[in-house]
């Protein structure tokens, strides 16, 4: 894949973020500086994300089977289309929703052909570095743009909604224009093979049986995260914290996420263990009892580095799975079912937040998704010791103490 291409589509990832984000925090800020009940703001929060989920999968099954590049377009332009609608609509309105819902269906529509494409022709296996560098550089684009947004929107929200809006939809144009430009540029996918060792289809079983893991961990993970993104601003406004220090709370939490890929692409003693990913949930859980518990924006602050740790592990992680365990033609696909597992924990974990936050009070939410996420911590070890022990009992012993190398050697997806 030509790094020039790459380049330009790092550069769509930060701007479609950026532009995103900005109309999230926009809607939801406004919604509870509104005095919306928490239920209302799970529902505007689930809907979005439950839109993301189904674009997705449809996203990335029509990429597979079809053109990448109309799914690509199609979904800058509902983009750029759902800002417009935001911009003209009010939120407190139920008419408001189904325009705001279409920016999840527009980004679930434009990831999963974007990274089929920046992972293009790589071995996963043999050229592992290689894989977690591209998958760094996307993580690390797509997040600058979302914090960048979040700051952004934390200063214009105060000088009122059009300016907020605005900016959004000016970006979201500029990056149409950048879509347009990349899939002039982008060459099919065409099925690859490979002849492979032994050894090298135990490392691709074994990235399979991890892939399935990680979308287990995504739900639970984004049970919580999710509340944050669309549930945080009741519980911000509840407790007195201004928006424009809510808008750096969120982008001091990416900035966790961010620091979290780059420690993972530097360090590989996580790949394919399932402690290292086990000890980040708890950490996580911690981090949501802390927000359960906070009072002030640096109690918020602490729980949501640990809550953010997880988001970036959990992301990080599933994409490396998801490349390594799929063939070169369905990573689109497996990058859509990735992205839809993100999104059905962010679904679930916003209408319930929102619901149990009007039953009882804004930090209630945050105690449930801990329980959920230990739940989900014995769910992915139960599924472990199913899937990954028969594994190593296919091969011999002196063969199966050498696994760590063949994994630790980046080979193809199948």
């Amino acid at each position: 894949m030509n790094s020039r291409f790459k380049r330009l589509l790092y550069l769509i990832c930060g701007l479609t973020d950026f532009s995103a984000f900005i109309v999230i925090f926009a809607v939801s800020r406004g919604l509870a500086e509104g005095m919306a009940a928490s239920w209302y703001l799970g529902v505007v929060g689930a809907g979005l994300s439950f839109s993301a989920g189904v674009g997705s999968i449809l996203g990335g099954w029509l990429s597979h089977r079809f053109d990448g590049r109309i799914v690509f377009v199609s979904g800058a332009m509902m983009i750029s289309a759902s800002i417009a609608a935001c911009m003209l609509g009010d939120p407190t309105q139920i008419r408001f929703l189904p325009g705001y819902w279409l920016l999840g269906t527009g980004l679930g529509f434009l990831y999963p052909p974007l990274m089929g494409w920046l992972n293009q022709g790589v071995d996963a296996h043999a050229n592992r570095h290689g894989v977690s560098r591209t998958l760094i550089l996307f993580c690390v684009a797509w997040n600058i743009g979302m914090m960048c947004g979040q700051l952004t929107a934390g200063t214009l929200f105060s000088f009122g909604v059009t300016w907020t809006y605005g900016a959004s939809f000016a970006v979201s144009i500029i990056n149409l224009v950048l879509v347009f430009s990349a899939v002039r540029r982008v060459v099919p996918l065409s099925v690859m093979s490979a002849e492979r060792t032994p050894e090298e289809h135990e490392a691709v079983e074994l990235a399979v049986a991890f892939k399935r893991l990680s979308w287990i961990a995504n739900l639970g993970g984004m049970f919580g995260g999710s509340m944050v993104i669309h549930l945080l601003p009741d519980l911000a406004v509840a407790i007195g914290v201004p928006a424009k220090n809510h808008g750096m709370l969120l982008a001091s939490w990416r900035a966790v996420i961010i620091a979290t890929y780059l420690i993972m692409h530097y360090i590989k003693f996580w790949h394919y263990r399932l402690s290292t990913s086990l000890a980040s949930q708890t950490l996580a859980a911690i981090g949501l009892v802390v927000i359960a518990q906070a009072e002030s924006a640096g109690m918020l602050l602490l729980g949501l580095t640990l809550l953010g740790q997880l988001v970036g592990y959990n992301y990080f992680s599933g994409l490396f799975y998801s490349t390594a365990g799929s063939s070169h033609e369905r990573r689109a696909l497996a990058a859509g079912i990735h992205e839809a597992t993100l999104a059905t924990g962010m679904a679930v974990g916003t209408i319930v937040g929102g619901v149990l936050g009007s039953l009882f009070d804004p930090h209630m939410p945050y105690l449930l998704a801990a329980v959920v996420l230990m739940l989900m911590v014995a769910i992915q070890s139960l599924a472990w010791m199913r899937w990954v022990p028969p594994l190593h009992m296919k091969r011999p012993a002196s063969t199966i103490e050498s696994r760590p190398l063949v994994c630790e050697s980046d080979s193809t997806v199948p």
